[in-house]
């Protein structure tokens, strides 16, 4: 059983990685540019984990996407995050180092992130997870569609 985990993990990673390899050339071609995740990885977490979801949902991955909040004590400046979570409660995350530059302890450069949950994202207060949704048709989703055919050209 466990060997089956272990292959499930490592199969999203590979599928992962090759999704954030495929942005990231999408991305140095231009054609992000005018797209929801233009400025990838910072500040289109919620984005980036919709376009995963759906690539992983493709390829037989069922995911949760789930998002929280880290609110600094000290400062009380507050920020937000999102990523992917299997069933088994291990973590896909594909834009962590959008937080390369933070202090400590919210800094993290880690670009493709496929494991259990580790200190960084234990820092979140999180909201309920959400099941991934088939349809583009709302007009969000339908920007999110335009990107995620961006990108799938790259892969």
């Amino acid at each position: 059983m466990s060997d089956n985990l272990d292959n499930q993990v490592e199969y999203v990673r590979s599928l992962a990685i090759a999704f954030r390899m495929a942005i990231s050339r999408a991305q140095e071609s231009g054609e992000l540019s005018r797209t929801v995740i233009a400025s990838f990885p910072r500040a289109c977490c919620g984005y980036t984990s919709d376009l995963l979801q759906r690539y992983l949902d493709e390829h037989g991955i069922k995911t949760w996407y789930v998002s929280g909040t880290y609110r600094d004590p000290s400062t009380y400046d507050s920020q937000s995050h999102a990523w992917l979570e299997l069933a088994d409660g291990t973590v896909i995350d594909i834009t962590g180092d959008q937080f390369r530059f933070e202090p400590h302890p919210l800094k993290n450069d880690c670009p493709v992130y496929c494991d259990k949950p580790n200190e960084f994202f234990n820092l979140f207060e999180l909201d309920p997870p959400c099941e991934y949704e088939v349809s583009f048709s709302k007009d969000v989703l339908r920007k999110e569609k335009e990107a995620y055919d961006i990108v799938c050209k790259f892969l």
